[in-house]
């Protein structure tokens, strides 16, 4: 059985059996007792991803590259009356000198915190539905200071599956939407978990993850 077979069956039985616990409390299953940042994956066409901007291809890389598959994380010291109100307006993705860049745009005022680490079997956060994303191994980025769009005039990416060009080494980048603050992708890669950075960029706000070939 292939490593992705493998995952796609765990995924599968990790929902299967939150469907069944869920039964087994009495949960109500019905459409407005679920809210519409946790839609189940997987059940968006895709979207052809936005290449990098010049400076995104022509900046040094302020973390000094990849070196390691290690989770990667950070969380701005930001009084509470300055807190981040952002939501995830574009994925972009490309070539940066010989790895692969995903950078996510974010509109509002603030820096968000962030998490980048690799995951068995992603699931969406708050459904545990299965992310699917064609790969072998799958970097997950959840990026904080969410507000909801409809709370606000911004507009958010639609829940769905993000592809880029020939010229990337990711197969795509799956948006899950948010749920409590908190912005979901996963990252879909050929191979074993490759080495990869995280920093942030100002003006606009953007997280930005290179990753190895």
């Amino acid at each position: 059985m292939s490593t992705r077979h493998r995952r796609f069956v765990a995924a599968a039985a990790l929902a299967t059996a939150t469907a069944l616990a869920m039964a087994g409390c009495g949960a109500d299953s019905s459409p407005e007792a679920t809210p519409d940042q946790t839609t189940s994956a997987g059940t968006s066409s895709a979207a052809l991803a936005q290449n990098l901007t010049p400076d995104e291809t022509d900046a040094a890389d302020p973390s000094a590259g990849p070196s390691d598959p290690e989770p990667k994380s950070a969380t701005p010291d930001t009084p509470e009356s300055e807190r981040p109100a952002l939501v995830v307006s574009e994925i972009r993705m490309g070539d940066y000198q010989g790895k692969d860049r995903v950078v996510f745009e974010l509109d509002g005022t603030g820096v968000p915190s962030y998490t980048v680490d690799y995951a068995d079997a992603p699931v969406q956060q708050g459904s545990g539905f299965p992310v699917e994303v064609d790969g072998d191994s799958f970097l997950q980025v959840m990026i904080g200071g969410q507000v909801l769009p409809t709370e606000t005039d911004m507009t958010e990416i639609p829940v769905g599956l993000v592809t880029g060009d020939g010229a990337s080494g990711v197969n795509g980048v799956y948006f899950a939407g948010q749920f409590e603050g908190l912005a979901q992708s996963v990252i879909g890669l050929d191979g074993t978990d490759r080495d990869f950075s995280a920093f942030t960029l100002q003006n606009p706000t953007r997280l930005v993850i290179d990753i190895a070939r």
